[in-house]
């Protein structure tokens, strides 16, 4: 288990959580016994309330994914003293504010008894002891060019890169001049068989993408790198699912995923843009896991809102004619048709050439996606419903049923997968979702291109999790709140 996870994440930063996991725990250990007023032998031996102990603990297992939020464990913060420092006290300050929330949800005497003082002096020990442990000890001990022996061997990931033009060139020379990185670039692959064994940066072409599986198991390597900047989006997928085969950490070094970059900064290192696409897709949240979460909180949903969807169903009845609902058939999952539901928010029996038409457009000419404005066709009541996207609740049924999760790409409508090119298509490799990442970061923005979105959806594909679901849902609520990108 552990070498899976030196080989998926690194060394670095298997030490860096282990040991914010150990600090933050003797933290909360230090803040119980120095408010307990008892010596150490007398403390180990009391029968606490089992509820503040467990407050405090479960609140330090909490730091991880905190820093893992305020992207603590990338290289780019890493070797940065003050954007660490601040980051470290962000994390703390939300994992003390969760801890303090808890406290006072149990309201029980035992729990509230010197809860501030423990709060505070668990804040300040776990501030100092991992800002001695990450800046001052491990920082320089990492960023060193003298880590030799056994422990730079840990350290150091076995790597190849795809591509020996320009860009590979210019990756191996930074991985030259940068050895806190701790990459050990073995050789290039390149199809182009007239760069066989050839040298380019002192670094070899060790042979094709045909020879990928075996040089990566002889060679023993831990992470691929694809440095290839003119390729197209389809062979670009198909390079990437041949990577895959390896169950290599994969990472793109080139433009094709700049989106995910300016929108959700997600790169590793601060001078080098690299994008991870290797399937992070956690055992731990697996389809089935995620259907379950699914189940239980679109239920949960239908039942709090019937008082809302009545209300809503009146309006549409009493403002226009024609159905509360609107029923169509729309693609999910591997190209599947299924019927969807949303409250209707057209005078019933509209024309849609026109919006087919604008679809066309903007998938056709790759137009940043757009609305149509002035569309006759929607009801006063209608634009309200679309600006807050009130008109999508009824999909929660469908999430319900399974044909949708909560979390995913958006389906499409046949005459608008029918314009999709065949790399467009992959995104529906996943099932499909309410919300997005396309739909959060692009939604009715002509400066994200219909590309991009797709490049979204693809990233969100290979990269499921807990916590980008989360991450996902939470950033939807301020859209939906305020009607950002809505009619």
């Amino acid at each position: 288990m552990i070498s899976t996870f030196i080989k998926k994440w690194g060394a670095k930063k298997l030490i860096l959580t282990t040991f914010d996991l150990l600090i933050t725990l003797l933290s909360a250990f230090v803040a119980l016994f120095i408010t307990s007023n008892y010596d150490f032998q007398t403390f180990l031996e009391i029968d606490f309330k089992i509820e503040k102990i467990v407050i405090f603990f479960l609140g330090a297992f909490l730091i991880i994914p905190i820093f893992r939020y305020y992207q603590l464990y990338k290289h780019k913060h890493f070797h940065k003293i003050g954007e660490q420092t601040l980051l470290i006290l962000k994390g703390l300050l939300i994992n003390s504010i969760i801890i303090i929330i808890v406290m006072f949800l149990f309201k029980t005497q035992e729990t509230l008894h010197e809860s501030r003082t423990q709060v505070i002096i668990y804040f300040i020990t776990a501030f100092t002891l991992i800002f001695i442990s990450r800046i001052l000890i491990f920082r320089k001990a990492l960023a060193s060019n003298y880590v030799a022996g056994n422990f730079n061997k840990f350290l150091t990931r076995r790597a190849i890169a795809v591509g020996s033009g320009n860009l590979g060139q210019f990756f191996a020379e930074i991985i030259s001049v940068k050895p806190h990185y701790h990459i050990d670039l073995i050789g290039f692959i390149d199809d182009d068989f007239n760069k066989q064994q050839k040298f380019f940066n002192r670094v070899k072409v060790i042979g094709t993408t045909n020879d990928l599986v075996n040089i990566v198991n002889d060679q023993e390597i831990d992470e691929i790198f694809i440095t290839i900047q003119s390729i197209g989006n389809k062979s670009l997928f198909d390079l990437i699912e041949k990577c895959k085969l390896t169950n290599c950490q994969i990472s793109l070094v080139s433009n094709h995923f700049d989106i995910i970059n300016l929108k959700l900064n997600e790169n590793e290192y601060h001078d080098l843009k690299v994008i991870s696409v290797s399937s992070k897709s956690s055992p731990l949240y697996s389809e089935k896991f995620k259907r379950l979460f699914d189940i239980f909180a679109s239920s949960l949903l239908i039942l709090l809102l019937i008082p809302f969807t009545l209300l809503v169903s009146f309006l549409i009845k009493l403002t226009s004619k024609g159905p509360v609902f609107y029923k169509t058939s729309v693609i999910g999952k591997s190209g599947k048709k299924f019927n969807w539901f949303k409250f209707r928010t057209m005078k019933a029996g509209g024309d849609q050439s026109v919006h087919a038409e604008h679809l066309k457009t903007i998938i056709t000419s790759n137009k940043g996606f757009k609305k149509l404005e002035n569309d006759p066709r929607i009801t006063f009541i209608g634009r309200l419903l679309r600006k807050f996207s009130i008109d999508e609740l009824p999909q929660l049924l469908n999430v319900f049923k399974g044909q949708m999760s909560l979390v995913g790409p958006r389906p499409c409508l046949p005459y608008e997968f029918d314009n999709f090119k065949e790399w467009h298509k992959l995104k529906y490799k996943v099932i499909p979702g309410m919300t997005g990442l396309a739909q959060i970061v692009a939604r009715n923005r002509e400066d994200v291109t219909f590309n991009d979105s797709v490049m979204l959806d693809l990233y969100y594909a290979d990269n499921q999790s807990l916590w980008l679901d989360m991450k996902i849902l939470f950033k939807t609520i301020p859209i939906m709140v305020l009607g950002k990108g809505g009619i």
